[in-house]
């Protein structure tokens, strides 16, 4: 069964690719702004599970109150209803989510934002392949072609080279849970964008996936504060705005991806991140870890993989069958 709905809103003002990518670009700097300010207050607090718990409250309840302004959750339940539901993993988007805040407030202050998000670009890029063959997102299944291969090969070049460049030994554990979080970014776009499909409203989309979010990472917190002493809250306000940048960076994610598909997406999201943490990187560098040559060099190969990779892409998109309006139900 499917179900028309008229698009409004944040969907049709991200219907078009254009603003899509614009939008989506903004919320790949806002993701390594985010990782910075999770990663100071995780630093002043003595754990990075607090600020990752804090983060994801935050967003709960600034896109809680959006949600009962705009009444989309009635709207989102009694579609899913006409549908029949909806598979499962659609909602469990916010796991990838609560993956990503907490890897990048243990990981950030000691890699530097910088070299975090080439890791995170470096598996998000390759997530977005099997992701994209799958036909796992809204937009369908989408070809694994040599120019995409290439770009992945040159985003993982591109953290090779920012972690021998890096000053010291860089921390590999800490850049492989990066990678593996820049996996679970492909497959949370994924989910999101079929949840906002599905339910023709975004914002209920967001909600779920933070909620399901703040519910994992306020377990790990409830452990951490029963089993570790911590420093006192920092007063400064703007430590705890993260949560605002992550409901900016979903519900642009969630939306846009039925427009551009997972692996565009995805490329417009790296050249705002990769941007957005040299950026970080230059105003306030990690101590000891200040941005070097190769550091750079990483950031600009990990844009030359974004342009490699994005090649045909138009061109893939307009041959591409239509998905359906909204999915059915699994059984």
């Amino acid at each position: 069964m499917t179900v028309q709905t008229r698009p409004r809103g944040v969907t049709l003002l991200l219907a078009s690719p254009g603003r899509a990518v614009a939008f989506t670009v903004l919320a790949g700097g806002a993701i390594s702004l985010q990782s910075y300010l999770n990663g100071r207050l995780g630093k002043e607090v003595g754990s990075p599970t607090i600020p990752a718990a804090i983060n994801n409250l935050v967003a709960f309840l600034a896109t809680f109150a959006i949600v009962l302004a705009t009444r989309a959750l009635p709207r989102a339940r009694a579609r899913l209803r006409a549908l029949g539901g909806a598979p499962s993993w659609y909602f469990l988007g916010g796991l990838g989510g609560a993956a990503l805040v907490l890897i990048s407030a243990t990981a950030a202050p000691e890699l530097g934002v910088a070299l975090l998000t080439v890791a995170l670009v470096c598996g998000s890029t390759g997530g977005s392949l099997p992701v994209d063959a799958a036909g796992l997102g809204p937009s369908g299944r989408r070809a694994v072609t040599l120019p995409r291969i290439a770009g992945v090969l040159l985003a993982v070049a591109a953290t090779v080279i920012s972690a021998r460049g890096a000053r010291g030994d860089p921390d590999v554990l800490l850049l492989a849970l990066a990678f593996a979080a820049g996996l679970g970014m492909s497959l949370q776009a994924a989910a999101n964008g079929q949840l906002a499909r599905a339910t023709g409203e975004p914002w209920a989309a967001s909600l779920v996936n933070v909620a399901i979010g703040f519910g994992a990472l306020g377990l790990v917190a409830l452990v951490t504060l029963a089993t570790t002493s911590l420093d006192g809250m920092p007063g400064n306000p703007l430590l705890y705005v993260g949560g605002l940048l992550g409901a900016f960076v979903v519900v642009v994610s969630a939306t846009a991806v039925q427009t551009l598909g997972v692996l565009r997406l995805g490329l417009a999201m790296v050249a705002g991140q990769t941007t957005g943490a040299l950026i970080v990187d230059l105003v306030a560098p990690v101590a000891g870890e200040p941005v070097t040559v190769a550091t750079v060099i990483g950031v600009v190969l990990t844009m030359v993989a974004v342009a490699v990779s994005g090649r045909g892409q138009r061109a893939e998109a307009a041959a591409a069958p239509m998905p359906e309006t909204a999915p059915k139900a699994a059984r």
